[in-house]
């Protein structure tokens, strides 16, 4: 008899054992995956792993299901939170839990001790409860989650898994994962996500060298191979460990191909354990005993003795509830070495065991009679499984989702579902859009609403006899899951609102016309969200519906921020627009707290730090942003509802100057997690900072970054808007004025730019600010300053400087400056007291001018603007004031060679370098503060004194002669 024991030896893997020990103590080390091909030995070095850690950490073990076997949802992690409560005990975990968790729908026995779960329960309360899970129990001891063959993993398991990955980080915890590259398919793009976090590692398992072999082979036959079959051996394996043990016994009868080579775990084995194996490749992973026991065709006092065969030649492992192949390809290999009608038999059988045992199969089994009937050919009892299944999974469960996806594969196949289900097609797709909003599944609520449309709305007439609130209400999901994706909610939401206009008063209406303000405020229409919020909330009054109430203020607020927004609403406004919209943010605030609705707590105080922004409330901002975080981790929301609030945080410290608060916001492993939106805005933010700093190189690479981020969508306008400030300053830094000229008048290009510039007037106002400061500027964006609103006192400051450019006069900047103090944006009153000095000097002002010019000085080193600071030194120097305020003499002329020879004058020097650089009399007039007729007479003065016809002859000398140089040079 051939056997193929394991051997007790790990070889090659020293290193990846030892990586694995290091990170449970490296406070560093968040999550470890180890990926290899099939067969590599991830299960072996996970066990030695666990096994070396003895009772220093306590390790959860979760496994995916092969794919095809039916699993459910969050199958590895309802491995894991089983073992945990049989560990355990109920009522010891319960202790972990608040009442009535969401976990009580997958552990039933935790009811018992915690109540069942709360109707309201969702995923992210789910997630939140076993990351609490987690956290508390590494509060003792360290804790490794260890979750296998996660190439396998279904959509919500990849969900939570990159949920507890982000949020594990402050816990003594470790998570392991394990899979195969070459078939990870969806996991592909997890797993790029999760290396870019640094505390991320990924052990790559290659296959064993020939020394390698060598030493398994030994490990195995218990005595040193010979080299000829270590060679062979090795040759033939490519170094991959479960076909060296496969190959090890008989390398002289090498099987043809890779299935023959599996199938060789079976040989030697007695007739009884032989019976075995078929069955529970069919059955698949786990096997439970019971299902076994019922399937297999053997008398009952002979399948034990079968079963301890297969365990003690390693061919089978047991688990805590059954069985499991050591090695999924081995399971495999016997499934597919089945004829057709072997495995259809085999699965008729254990459907018929399944369904013997009527109501008392638990969600899971009754996916398993499901899988197994269909393998089987009946249909209609596959139906009829995942129907019964369905009745006992939560609605918003990810599973739901599942299921009702396998029947609607199969509705058609039948030839009358209808008759055999309590349900139609359409119900069917209507659940599917339903859950796959609740958990986050858009592309395959998008499929399902599409599908449901074309069942409610045949043809283009649009006239189908369905209830038209049903049809609205297929539209308004629609465009939730479309909006969810960046493309906006498309003609979706106007289709729903036209079909319910004029019907009564509903929450399907009031919902649609909430989700119309969220859509029009983010598309710059405040007037027609605020039209919208209204309606919504005097419906969700009539209804007593504090949510929907929430909701309609909290919009309310977003809108009234804009000027129109209150009187387009026929609301009663406070003194500002601003006071008016904090006000709708309060009674938000307080319909949430009646509702118990932490979401909108989060939303609203988003919002509310988005107004309070735009507005130059930048302390209020900074509450309300983190009020919203600590409500966002209080209701485990903090991953998707955490990205705006900081880029608002990090904008209003930006404002206020706090720009080394402003960038450390978020660290670089945040940074990385943060959606591609938040992260350009952010990058833009910090390009500010950097440009503001003398850091010009920073700032680009900023700007390239932030633009490749954005694209093109509709949604990201504002943003683009302000990428286009930032690019057009970072122009007029390095002297290409006609570059910013160009960037500003390609805003204008399309039919609808300056559309988009009054949709945004807030991120609109710097770039007419700019337009006032070049030459060439498009003329229509210059005329914006004379018509775009001003909605708050940021932009009412902005206004004041655009006013003051064009002016020129010590006047308009003394405007500009109080404008930017009232706000509290140091920077911005630094380069309002540059343009006061520069104009106070002209106008002979020099007392105003030195004021200015210390006072500059003083806001500049305070932040470390170094060019705002050399801009004032030079402003100094050409007006001879100096930078504590106080006027100076202008040196004497000195005799010689580069200062003062020829009989020039200082002064006269100072003209002569501006010619040089062929500036215009009027050009060098604005540059020395001095009037053009003052600067002609200069230029006179200097041609005679040095003999030449003109200003290029002048240029000439003075190169020739030295007198271009400076003192210092």
């Amino acid at each position: 008899m051939v056997s193929f024991p394991g051997s007790s030896a790990l070889v090659g893997r020293a290193a990846e054992v030892s990586a694995l020990l290091e990170a449970v103590d490296d406070d560093r080390a968040q999550t470890v995956l180890v990926a290899g091909e099939a067969g590599i030995g991830k299960s072996r070095l996970i066990a030695e792993f666990t096994e070396r850690l003895g009772g220093e950490a306590m390790v959860l073990l979760g496994r995916c299901p092969e794919l095809g076997t039916g699993g459910v949802a969050y199958a590895p992690f309802l491995a894991v939170l089983r073992g945990l409560v049989r560990r355990l005990g109920g009522e010891a975990v319960a202790t972990l839990l608040p009442p009535h968790p969401a976990l009580a729908n997958w552990l039933p026995q935790l009811a018992v001790h915690t109540g069942g779960a709360a109707p309201e329960a969702d995923r992210i309360r789910l997630f939140g409860e076993i990351l609490t899970v987690l956290e508390q129990l590494a509060m003792t001891r360290p804790v490794v989650l260890v979750l296998e063959d996660l190439h396998w993993a279904d959509d919500a398991s990849r969900e939570l898994l990159t949920f507890l990955a982000a949020n594990l980080a402050d816990a003594n915890a470790l998570l392991v994962g394990t899979y195969r590259p070459g078939e990870a398919g969806p996991l592909r793009g997890l797993v790029a996500e999760l290396r870019r976090n640094p505390g991320v590692h990924v052990l790559e398992l290659h296959p064993l060298t020939r020394h390698e072999v060598g030493r398994q082979l030994a490990a195995l036959l218990g005595r040193e191979p010979g080299s000829e079959l270590i060679t062979k051996v090795f040759e033939r394996s490519g170094g991959n460990p479960l076909f060296v043990e496969a190959l090890g016994q008989c390398p002289d009868e090498l099987p043809a191909d890779l299935a023959d080579l599996l199938l060789g775990f079976q040989t030697g084995l007695s007739p009884q354990a032989r019976t075995v194996v078929p069955p529970a490749a069919v059955i698949g992973s786990p096997i439970h005993h019971d299902l076994l026991a019922a399937t297999v065709d053997l008398p009952p006092d002979e399948l034990p003795r079968a079963l301890r065969e297969l365990v003690d030649r390693h061919l089978l492992l047991t688990t805590d509830t059954g069985y499991e192949f050591r090695h999924g390809l081995i399971r495999q290999a016997i499934y597919d070495n089945l004829l057709p009608v072997e495995r259809t038999a085999l699965h008729a059988r254990a459907a018929a065991a399944l369904h013997a045992r009527g109501h008392a199969l638990d969600p899971e089994s009754r996916a398993d009679l499901a899988r197994h009937a269909r393998a089987a050919g009946d249909l209609d009892q596959a139906l009829r499984a995942y129907w019964s299944a369905i009745e006992v999974v939560p609605a918003t469960h990810p599973e739901r989702l599942r299921l009702l996806e396998q029947i609607l594969t199969l509705w058609d196949r039948v030839p009358t579902p209808e008759q055999i289900l309590p349900t139609t097609k359409l119900s069917v797709l209507e659940q599917i859009v339903d859950v796959a909003v609740a958990c986050g599944a858009t592309e395959r609520g998008i499929a399902a609403a599409d599908a449901a449309l074309a069942l409610l709305v045949p043809g283009e007439s649009g006239d189908s006899g369905a209830d038209p609130e049903r049809v609205a209400r297929m539209y308004r999901r629609r465009a939730y899951l479309r909006a969810t994706t960046g493309a906006g909610p498309g003609e979706d939401l106007t289709q729903a609102l036209a079909l319910m206009e004029g019907t009564p008063d509903s929450v399907e209406r009031a919902e649609a016309l909430v989700q119309s303000a969220a859509a029009r405020v983010f598309q710059g229409d405040a007037v027609g969200s605020a039209v919208d919020a209204v309606a919504a909330l005097a419906i969700a009054r009539r209804l007593g519906a504090d949510a929907l109430m929430a909701r309609a203020h909290a919009h309310l607020g977003l809108a009234g921020a804009a000027a129109a927004g209150g009187a387009a609403a026929g609301e009663v406004r406070a003194d500002s627009e601003t006071d008016w919209a904090l006000e709708h943010f309060a009674q938000a605030h307080r319909a949430a707290a009646v509702a118990g609705d932490a979401r909108i707590v989060v939303d609203v105080a988003t919002w509310e730090s988005a107004v309070l922004v735009g507005a130059g409330r930048y302390e209020a901002a900074i509450a309300a942003v983190r009020q919203g975080l600590r409500a966002a981790h209080e209701s485990f929301r903090f991953a998707e509802s955490a990205p705006i609030l900081y880029v608002k945080w990090a904008q209003a410290l930006s404002a206020l100057g706090r720009w080394d608060e402003a960038r450390a916001v978020v660290d670089e492993t945040q940074f990385a997690q943060l959606p591609p939106l938040s992260r350009a805005a952010l990058l833009v933010c910090f390009a500010r900072i950097s440009l503001a700093t003398g850091d010009v190189r920073a700032a680009e690479e900023g700007a390239e970054a932030a633009g490749l981020l954005l694209g093109d969508s509709r949604w990201a306008a504002q943003y683009r808007l302000e990428l286009a400030a930032l690019t057009c300053s970072l122009a007029l830094v390095g002297g290409d004025e006609r570059a910013a000229a160009a960037a500003l008048t390609g805003l204008l290009e399309g039919g609808d730019g300056v559309a988009t510039l009054f949709a945004h007037p807030h991120e609109a106002w710097p770039l007419v600010v700019l337009a006032a400061r070049i030459s060439g500027a498009p003329a229509e964006l210059l005329a914006l300053g004379d018509t775009l609103p001003t909605a708050s006192p940021v932009d009412a400051a902005q206004r004041a400087a655009f006013t003051a450019h064009l002016a020129g006069t010590a006047a308009r900047w003394a405007e500009a400056v109080a404008a930017w103090r009232g706000v509290g944006r140091p920077y911005d009153v630094g380069i309002a007291l540059l343009g006061l000095a520069e104009s106070a000097a002209a106008e002979g002002n020099r007392v105003e001018a030195g004021s200015a010019l210390k006072e500059l000085t003083e806001i500049a080193t305070r932040l470390g603007a170094v060019p705002l600071a050399a801009a004032a030194a030079a402003v100094g120097e050409r007006a001879r004031i100096s930078l504590d305020g106080s006027a100076v003499r202008a040196p004497k002329a000195q005799s010689g060679t580069a200062s003062g020879g020829f009989g020039l004058t200082a002064r006269e020097l100072d003209v002569l370098r501006l010619v040089a650089k062929g500036m215009s009399n009027r050009a060098l007039a604005a540059e020395l503060f001095i009037s053009a007729n003052t600067a002609g007479v200069h230029v006179s003065r200097i041609l005679t004194k040095l003999g030449v016809a003109g200003r290029t002859e002048a240029a000439a000398f003075a190169h020739e002669h030295g007198l271009l140089i400076t003192v210092g040079d």
